[in-house]
């Protein structure tokens, strides 16, 4: 189970890059939740997103150690676990266990921890994709085989979309990710976004206007009519935007945004995080963050070209497109480019459940890049 990574290949400027924004995002974070009275003080957002980052850094030290093989051995008993957890949590809905929270039974929450665990069956999910895209008999130029690992992606989708659309649609950027990586023909790639088009604007034109699921055209009809929907669906998305223009090119400084610290800009720590960053640094801070997610991608996928394994590439390239896309999610909607959908910055956001599963996701990629190939597994 455990190896010893080889150090001199680690990526150390991918993880850098990883802890650059981590800390970018605290101060985000510190700025939207500490109290500036004079018997105030830090947030207590802001003391558990270092708590979590603490317990992150540690869940990536311990991945680097553990070897190749082992990960790819239980791909697909963590996926099923995965699966088979979120439909126990369709059925505990409502419970105490499993309680609503702003409408959706997305935590678990036993005494005073709550956790998401869809954060964590994201990466199993990863995990199994990867595990059969890099199988001998695979082929990603058989449209068989790639519906086979769409389905893989779907089914846990599906599950998750029934109380978290945001993070179900992250999945489907890791998937065309490895399906890209192993092969996928282009024109299907391009068949397939034609069909979410076309899917998307079905869904505008037959979804029910009237009665208890009119919420879900609603969102749709916000993002192509903002102004009039401008204090329901679209109130998010145009508070963040107000916020992020008002910053101008330098913006206003730390902790200094009127539109966060008077509250005008809801979900301010956690899905509209971008929306401080905009505020209080301005378009200079604003396209630095963009640029560092890019760089990000970058960084992973150069790590991908170099992995021992087919296995390893596999893995690190849909970990790469899975918080690519997350974060292209939570920007567009920021900026008002897509409807409204509640996924968290990776890396920048805060929630216990996303930092740690994103940094023990970054130790797994750093084990299969690391790891010599005796170790790796194919």
């Amino acid at each position: 189970m455990w190896a010893r990574p080889d150090y001199r290949r680690l990526p150390w400027w991918w993880c850098a890059l990883s802890g650059f924004l981590t800390v970018l995002g605290w101060l985000a974070v510190f700025s939207a939740t500490a109290d500036l009275d004079p018997d105030g003080g830090w947030g207590r957002e802001a003391t558990l997103q270092a708590l979590w980052w603490l317990i992150g850094v540690l869940a990536w030290l311990c991945a680097i150690h553990i070897a190749p093989a082992w990960w790819r051995a239980v791909a697909w008993p963590a996926a099923l676990a995965g699966t088979a957890l979120m439909l126990a949590m369709l059925a505990l809905a409502g419970t105490p266990l499993v309680p609503r929270i702003k409408g959706q039974a997305n935590w678990i929450v036993i005494g005073q921890l709550r956790f998401q665990p869809v954060e964590f069956v994201k990466l199993a999910t990863v995990m199994a994709c990867a595990a059969l895209a890099s199988a001998p008999h695979f082929s990603a130029r058989s449209l068989v085989h790639c519906a086979g690992l769409l389905l893989v992606a779907g089914i846990p989708a599906a599950i998750i979309a029934r109380e978290d659309l945001g993070s179900a649609l992250t999945l489907g950027p890791m998937a065309l990710a490895i399906l890209l990586v192993a092969g996928m023909r282009w024109h299907w790639l391009l068949a397939l976004l034609l069909g979410v088009a076309l899917s998307v604007a079905a869904a505008y034109a037959l979804l029910p206007r009237e009665g208890p699921k009119a919420y879900q055209w609603r969102r749709l009809d916000a993002f192509l009519r903002p102004e009039q929907y401008a204090l329901a669906e679209a109130y998010q998305t145009e508070r963040a935007k107000h916020a992020i223009g008002s910053g101008q090119w330098l913006g206003k400084g730390w902790m200094q945004g009127e539109q966060n610290r008077l509250g005008w800009v809801p979900e301010k720590h956690t899905d509209l995080i971008f929306a401080v960053i905009g505020e209080e640094g301005g378009f200079l801070v604003s396209a630095l963050c963009v640029a560092l997610f890019v760089i990000w991608c970058w960084a992973g996928l150069a790590a991908a070209a170099h992995a021992p394994s087919r296995w390893g590439t596999c893995f690190i390239v849909g970990f790469v497109g899975l918080v690519g896309g997350q974060a292209a999610i939570n920007l567009a909607v920021a900026l008002g480019l897509m409807p409204v959908t509640g996924v968290t910055l990776p890396f920048v956001s805060y929630g216990g459940s996303s930092l740690v599963a994103c940094w023990l996701g970054l130790g797994i990629c750093v084990s299969l890049h690391a790891t010599r190939q005796s170790a790796a597994g194919r």
